[in-house]
């Protein structure tokens, strides 16, 4: 069969039962969200395929709903928030005097850090809150002491 014979040639649904099938099948096993799009796609094509009998306009078709479908599936997805993200919080290596800076490892680097309060000084080894960041010094707050559940 040459590739001309192979264009003409008519296309049941059956294939594209079994590739969207699969493709769900696949999604199922590893959450893949281009998958289910592309599941989804093979099983309209092949709903189509009914009265869209060649391969390219049926290639066309899963084509195009792919794509529709992806882009529907990222709107699904749920975005990270920095809203409701806990606060960072780093450990002061260096002493932060007050209207001073010190050092703070911060996921896994060590900072230049000041304190917000500028009449406030941090002893080392003290977990601080991280507030922003300011070029390569993050400024941070003093965590509020832990309260005992037996008071």
């Amino acid at each position: 069969m040459s590739f001309p014979d192979l264009l003409t040639q008519a296309v049941g649904p059956t294939p594209w039962v079994i590739g969207g099938c699969c493709l769900l099948a696949f999604s199922l096993l590893i959450p893949n969200p281009p998958a289910v799009a592309l599941g989804l796609a093979s099983l309209v094509t092949a709903i189509a395929s009914v009265r869209l009998p060649t391969l390219p306009s049926q290639l066309f078709l899963c084509g195009v709903l792919s794509a529709v479908f992806t882009l529907v599936m990222r709107g699904l997805l749920p975005q990270e928030s920095k809203e409701l993200a806990a606060a960072p919080t780093a450990r002061v290596c260096e002493a932060i005097a007050p209207g001073e800076w010190g050092r703070v490892h911060y996921e896994g680097a060590i900072w230049h850090a000041r304190c917000q309060i500028s009449d406030v000084a941090i002893a080392a080894q003290t977990q601080v809150r991280v507030i922003e960041r300011q070029g390569n010094t993050l400024i941070v707050l003093p965590m509020p002491p832990a309260r005992s559940t037996t008071d």
